[in-house]
């Protein structure tokens, strides 16, 4: 049976659990896309018909109207063509590893080592997509005997389909003593999705750690966003800086969505 995490150990050694997608959450994802695709170029096709019928009742010579034809019907065959091929490269970059489909489906595209995905890491994976589901689905079969469920534009681009786990259910046993932090604090708009996932495992689980472990992984975490926040110590201990860094991270959250 696969083990359906995948583990990455970042550079300050600390091992981050990240849960691939499933091939259930990435078909619904794609049949989403796929219908939202075709309805593009189902709107592309008829602007097109509009404008040969527009031409076809204007006063202008038939040999003008014919290299017009000519002309319109090769523009709309290649905005079908970028349509096709842009759309997911686009998304998926522009909206951090999501499209509308994995948005729905709740699964993200991430490079290898965690981070978020490139340029050149979805044009790759997206140029592969011709093969993964035109050559008897080779891209399933690759799904079902990869361990970290990979098809090959995966392998080729170097990424993953992690599940994107929701905050309203992974924060809900959350026990905080710290006071709403100052909105100086810290720039929380600065910590990825998956490190703030990482912050959250943490508060949800230290009450299940030993004592030493409990303070050592605090300690580790608070140097990582330290680091990363360029926040100094206010005297306080490290437990009480990770839940003034969650409290920052979800008030900033509420300010974007307000």
């Amino acid at each position: 049976m696969k083990n359906p995490h995948y583990s990455i150990s970042t550079p300050e050694n600390v091992d981050l659990h990240l849960e691939m997608a499933g091939m259930g959450n990435r078909i619904w994802a794609a049949f989403i896309d796929m219908c939202l695709l075709y309805l593009g170029i189902i709107v592309l096709v008829l602007i097109a018909a509009l404008v040969v019928l527009f031409l076809s009742q204007a006063p202008i010579e038939d040999a003008i109207k014919t290299s017009s034809y000519y002309y319109i019907v090769g523009a709309a065959l290649l905005l079908i063509f970028a349509l096709q091929f842009g759309y997911f490269i686009a998304f998926e970059k522009l909206w951090q590893g999501q499209t509308p489909g994995k948005k729905i489906a709740n699964i993200r595209v991430i490079e290898s080592n965690g981070q978020p995905v490139t340029w050149s890491s979805v044009i790759i994976r997206n140029l592969m997509r011709i093969v993964d589901t035109g050559l008897m689905m080779i891209g399933v079969v690759s799904m079902i005997l990869d361990k970290n469920e990979r098809r090959l534009g995966d392998f080729l681009g170097g990424t993953l389909v992690i599940r994107e786990r929701q905050p309203e259910l992974s924060t809900r046993l959350l026990r905080i003593e710290a006071t709403e932090p100052a909105s100086s604090f810290c720039d929380a708009g600065q910590i990825s999705p998956d490190e703030y996932h990482l912050l959250v495992a943490f508060l949800r689980r230290r009450g299940q750690m030993e004592t030493h472990s409990r303070s050592a992984l605090a300690r580790q975490l608070q140097e990582l966003f330290s680091m990363k926040l360029q926040t100094e110590n206010q005297g306080e201990s490290a437990e009480k800086y990770l839940e003034k860094v969650y409290l920052a991270y979800n008030a900033r959250a509420r300010l974007e969505a307000s």
